[in-house]
């Protein structure tokens, strides 16, 4: 008698119990699309290349509108990610270059430097304002673009690290571009 009253309890306890878990489940906040993601250093992969990511400053992450999370070893690469794969990004996420903060990449100001080793050679240097970016080109080198640019550079196949000269760039690129003279590092 006893072991079919517990089985009518187990019968009856595990339904509820699992009611209880999806109505917790689907009562929890969603993700916050507007938050920067997490990476594991030297665990993540590169949602392009398959490699590790190593490098906090020249990591890059999208979110889709879904809440799905990209993540990459380099800005180019997510760049390149998206163009390939076209899907309804919500917010792209790059480091700031000096902070290694995250930063809202469509607000960010880029550098074009073709002597900064980045994880897939892009060369490109995320920062969270203008001035930063021009301080950075005095002191080294590069060109100064802004999201919408590279994407554009990207599509039109203008933008490839196994072709990166910035000297090509600075003719090819459109309106907007700050050039800098590459030999003096200035403008």
């Amino acid at each position: 008698m006893k072991d079919r009253s517990q089985k009518k309890v187990r019968y009856f306890i595990l339904p509820i119990a699992l009611l209880i878990a999806a109505f917790l489940i689907g009562c929890s906040p969603a993700a916050n699309l507007d938050e920067p993601p997490e990476i594991l250093y030297g665990e993540d992969v590169c949602d392009e290349c398959s490699m590790i990511i190593n490098e906090e400053r020249f990591a890059a992450s999208y979110v889709t509108t879904t809440g799905e999370v990209r993540r990459f070893d380099d800005v180019g690469g997510m760049l390149l990610h998206d163009q390939k794969h076209q899907e309804d990004v919500h917010v792209y996420w790059v480091h700031d270059f000096d902070t290694k903060d995250w930063i809202d990449a469509e607000e960010a100001v880029f550098v074009l430097d073709e002597g900064l080793m980045t994880p897939m050679g892009w060369s490109l240097a995320p920062f969270a304002t203008q001035e930063q970016a021009e301080t950075y080109v005095s002191e080294n080198s590069g060109i100064i673009a802004d999201f919408v640019m590279l994407q554009q550079e990207i599509a039109d196949g203008k933008l490839d690290p196994t072709t990166l000269s910035t000297h090509q760039h600075e003719d090819e690129m459109g309106e907007g571009m700050e050039d800098h003279d590459m030999e003096s590092g200035g403008e």
